[in-house]
């Protein structure tokens, strides 16, 4: 991580001497978060102990998409040979989900009972993220189109699954669980954005490096992160 910043440095103070301009903006963005990965699933089960009045998700790792969110703010230098160098920084709210379509129900007297059941699983997170991006602009028809390679460095500040499931037994079995297993992933980012004069959007997609089951033991344990991003920005500058 010091050597991407240090080259992110050196890239900024050279781009700077010879930059055509530079622009700041703000954002807001959105997007769709899901996991990929043997472990990530499309149905899960919760479970339930009556004696100890506790749930939780088997697996909360989901393959669905969940809608995100998050507010930008970045800075990017135009050279005079319209390459692209800059930095951007975040705040993102993102999350996965899991069908749920079984409840094991252990009453601490006997084996655990299997019902069926309907329901969902939600898997979020809270992330600061950090992204040094270098690319090139493309003019097209009066338009501007920046195309720009990336890295995510996104600091986890909280993780927790919500869990809602009604089974045939009538009765509704929620989940609310830490799940904080990691605290940075890494993801490479490609991006395209464009602009007419001070409002811009933009399309992304990155896929995290970090395995988000990498403590777990036993079983099958494959989690990594995929994000399609896209949003609004605003010029200031």
């Amino acid at each position: 991580m010091i050597k991407i910043f240090f080259t992110l440095s050196m890239l900024l103070i050279f781009t700077a001497l010879t930059a055509q301009k530079t622009e700041y903006r703000l954002g807001f963005s959105s997007g769709l978060f899901s996991f990929s990965g043997k472990s990530a699933q499309t149905t899960s089960a919760i479970n339930y102990s009556k004696p100890l009045n506790t749930a939780y998700t088997n697996n909360p790792y989901g393959s669905q998409q969940g809608f995100c969110y998050g507010l930008l703010a970045n800075m990017k230098r135009v050279s005079k040979k319209n390459f692209v160098f800059g930095i951007e920084a975040a705040f993102e709210r993102v999350k996965s989900v899991i069908n749920i379509n079984t409840v094991n129900h252990y009453d601490g007297l006997s084996a655990s009972t299997q019902f069926a059941a309907e329901g969902k699983t939600h898997l979020a997170f809270n992330f600061i993220n950090l992204q040094p991006f270098a690319g090139y602009r493309f003019a097209l028809k009066g338009l501007a189109f920046d195309l720009t390679a990336g890295v995510d460095l996104a600091y986890c500040l909280h993780a927790k699954e919500n869990g809602n499931a009604t089974a045939e037994n009538g009765t509704t079995y929620n989940t609310s669980v830490d799940r904080k297993t990691i605290t940075t992933d890494i993801r490479p980012r490609l991006q395209i954005s464009t602009g007419y004069k001070n409002f811009g959007v933009y399309l992304g997609y990155s896929f995290g490096q970090s395995n988000y089951k990498s403590g777990y033991i036993g079983g099958t344990n494959d989690a990594y992160a995929e994000f399609l991003r896209f949003g609004f920005t605003y010029l200031l500058k």
